[in-house]
């Protein structure tokens, strides 16, 4: 099982992304369950970023969350919010 942890910049732009709307926030709880028990889960399409060391699941569309692995059963989170996101990285 995979174990989660959470940067504080992450936590502030969860705040601001599922701010008021429960949708997103199922699609967030089911992405990060699925995670937790299967990273590989085809629903994720979990992708290594093209020269970076992070990596991002898809939450639906246009939306992702971004993370490093700290060791083979640690994901840190970094970010989240629109696919554009990843010129950050």
């Amino acid at each position: 099982m995979i174990t989660l942890e959470y940067s504080s910049h992450f936590l502030n732009s969860r705040k601001k992304y599922l701010k008021n709307n429960s949708v997103k926030v199922e699609k967030v709880i089911k992405a990060l369950t699925f995670f937790v028990k299967n990273p590989n889960h085809p629903s994720l399409k979990v992708e290594k970023l093209v020269n970076s060391s992070v990596w991002t699941i898809r939450i639906d569309k246009g939306d992702r969350m971004f993370f490093v692995w700290k060791d083979k059963n640690t994901a840190l989170f970094l970010d989240i919010g629109k696919h554009d996101k990843y010129r950050n990285f």
